[in-house]
């Protein structure tokens, strides 16, 4: 007697349905992705209304970041004030950034030409500087001095070359400095000579600008914590 194999209706229903499992994979598959497409698009939404209020708000604290009373806001305050009348002349120029405050003076206020002996009118600026300072005296500032000169040749017994004219005045600025009572370790002296102007030295031709000289002659003073 040969027997036969045979598949009954239950066997085949059974191998279609082990063949359609993929597509249930396949849909799970798509519905994620959808929903995770739907969900880029509700995050890349832009609330304008609330994105303005975001604006203000940031305007608002960087409005009272500005009016903040920084330890050296109130010492330019001061210096403003002492030296309103130097300012009023056009002998200094006062700024304050990040690097502290900067006091951009002629030299013609602190010395006479090719000199470095400390005019009276010099002291006196330097009084009001360390007094400005002082006000604030639980916060110790250092200070820089720097000295730059034009770029007109010196050639004396004293000072062979515009280097040690422009140091030697930086140090006669830290010198009384020091006799104002500001200890020496807060205090740095630099001569620069004339390798940096604040206005070109020579026009394009190679000629100088006499005009520009008077500015380059100056005393910086840098106070920073």
């Amino acid at each position: 007697m040969i027997k036969r194999d045979y598949s009954g209706p239950s066997d085949i229903q059974e191998e279609h349905v082990e063949d359609q499992e993929w597509l249930l994979t396949y849909s799970d598959m798509i519905t994620l992705l959808l929903a995770f497409f739907a969900m880029l698009i509700a995050v890349s939404y832009v609330d304008l209304n609330l994105w303005e209020q975001m604006k203000q708000g940031l305007r608002s604290e960087i409005t009272k970041e500005e009016n903040v009373r920084t330890p050296l806001a109130e010492v330019k305050a001061d210096l403003d004030r002492l030296l309103a009348e130097e300012k009023a002349q056009g002998l200094v120029d006062i700024t304050l950034d990040r690097d502290g405050i900067k006091l951009f003076f002629t030299s013609s206020s602190f010395y006479n030409s090719g000199e470095a002996n400390l005019l009276p009118t010099g002291e006196e600026i330097i009084d009001k500087v360390t007094q400005a300072m002082n006000v604030l005296d639980f916060y110790k500032f250092n200070v820089d001095v720097e000295g730059h000169t034009d770029n007109v040749p010196i050639n004396t017994p004293i000072y062979p070359s515009n280097w040690e004219l422009s140091v030697a005045r930086a140090s006669g600025v830290v010198k009384y400095f020091i006799q104002d009572g500001i200890e020496g370790e807060r205090l740095k002296a630099s001569g620069y000579a004339d390798t940096k102007p604040l206005v070109p030295h020579v026009d394009e031709f190679g000629n100088d600008i006499i005009e520009n000289r008077a500015s380059n002659r100056r005393i910086v003073i840098r106070i920073y914590y």
